[in-house]
């Protein structure tokens, strides 16, 4: 049995709330670069600048996996960071994906986010990574009344029906930003078809900080695994970067509003060869 480690990171930030990315990415690149983790998954890098600001920061990571999408832009804001090599990759987008609730511009606006949303999949030996970034929902309530809610889970149907469709000898491994609550309704949805190794954890993956007063931290990013468990166990999870970094000067530097996932998962000696 060998192991493959991988993380899952939103770096993008909330809009002057949080440091540009090229001050804060060079703080959690060197994390990433100088650990034993072989895969990255990162969301909302919404420029070829951002996934340069990266590739400069991640020497160790020779091998990455994206798509161009709007502009030459990663399609989706995905890109995958591998030591290991990347055999395929491939976009599929969220394209035809409407809400059935909500006004009129609520409609419009998210039919055309969703074009923009999707899932990318890097084929590596032995595995199959998938990272994904649903359209948030920004009203904060998570109940199956909401507008988002249906949304959402057309949204969830259809990256779930792509990744069926995905042919693998190894495991699947499923990352991102879902913008699902693992405390709503929409949940067991992903638990149904996914192993997550981080249920009944109750660690929001969203600083609680950087919310509207009065708003509640949930885990809304998720590192799932499918296939069978004793073949592919996953062997241990953590989260980085849940306190904000104390730099020199004393200032404090969130170093984006969400905090990376990290899980171990071991192979068969063939499949990670």
């Amino acid at each position: 049995m060998v192991a493959i480690r991988l993380a899952t990171f939103n770096v993008y930030g909330l809009p002057f709330r949080l440091a540009p990315l090229a001050r804060r990415a060079p703080h959690f690149c060197e994390r990433f670069d100088g650990s034993d983790i072989d895969v990255v998954t990162f969301q909302e890098v919404w420029s070829l600048r951002a996934l340069a600001v990266l590739r400069a920061h991640l020497p160790s990571f020779p091998f990455v996996g994206w798509r161009r999408g709007v502009a030459g832009r990663p399609a989706g804001g995905l890109v995958t960071f591998s030591r290991r090599p990347v055999r395929a990759v491939s976009y599929t987008a969220f394209r035809g994906v409407r809400p059935t609730a909500g006004g009129a511009l609520f409609r419009v606006t998210r039919a055309v986010t969703s074009r923009l949303k999707g899932v990318l999949i890097v084929e590596l030996d032995g595995l199959v990574v998938a990272t994904t970034h649903l359209s948030a929902n920004h009203d904060g309530d998570w109940s199956a009344d909401n507008r988002h809610h249906g949304y959402q889970r057309a949204q969830l149907s259809m990256l779930l029906a792509v990744l069926r469709d995905v042919p693998s000898a190894g495991p699947k491994v499923l990352t991102g930003d879902f913008n699902v609550a693992a405390d709503g309704p929409l949940y067991p949805m992903i638990a149904g078809a996914w192993r997550d190794p981080f249920a009944g954890t109750a660690s929001a993956t969203f600083h609680a900080e950087l919310l509207p007063p009065g708003a509640v931290g949930r885990r809304i990013d998720y590192l799932l695994v499918s296939g069978d468990e004793a073949r592919f166990p996953v062997t241990g999870t953590d989260l980085l970067f849940t306190e904000p970094l104390t730099l020199p000067d004393g200032q404090r530097l969130y170093l984006s509003d969400h905090v990376a996932l990290t899980a171990t998962v071991g192979l068969p000696e063939a499949a990670g060869a």
